[in-house]
């Protein structure tokens, strides 16, 4: 997978596919991981609970492996908009661990605090976005 070529000057029209590629996300992650988490819990209930706990490590992880090396994840990527920072360079692994772990913040009453914030900002960035100095575009 290659770091896609943003459309700069589009961060303002992503709202839809961000919501689209969030929710793609989190049904392939969430099947990826409770596939694992089923397995490991038929050898030993023990190991599944613990399993279980890191779940929600290995869902932050992700985001932030595939947006920090490749800009997207495969939601994103499906959807055609990929993360960049405000001067449009590339997504590093900081931003991508800074906006990701405030998921946490945006997420807050069923990611209500996230859109808001999107739709009160200029760029359209959520409180990772802003923190974390990106901003979603439309790929090339």
């Amino acid at each position: 997978m290659e770091r896609p070529r943003p459309r700069l000057g589009t961060h303002t029209e992503t709202l839809l596919p961000r919501i689209g590629a969030f929710i793609i996300d989190i049904v392939l992650v969430g099947i990826a991981l409770g596939i694992v988490v089923g397995a490991i819990s038929l050898v030993s209930d023990t190991l599944g609970v613990l399993f279980a706990g890191l779940s929600t490590i290995a869902f932050f992880a992700y985001f932030i492996y595939m947006e920090g090396t490749y800009g997207q994840t495969i939601g994103k990527r499906l959807l055609g908009i990929v993360v960049i920072t405000e001067d449009g360079g590339d997504c590093d692994m900081r931003a991508a661990a800074i906006r990701n772990v405030l998921r946490i913040v945006d997420g807050a009453f069923g990611y209500l605090v996230g859109l808001v914030v999107i739709l009160l900002t200029d760029d359209d960035q959520r409180v990772g976005d802003l923190v974390g100095d990106t901003v979603v575009a439309r790929v090339e």
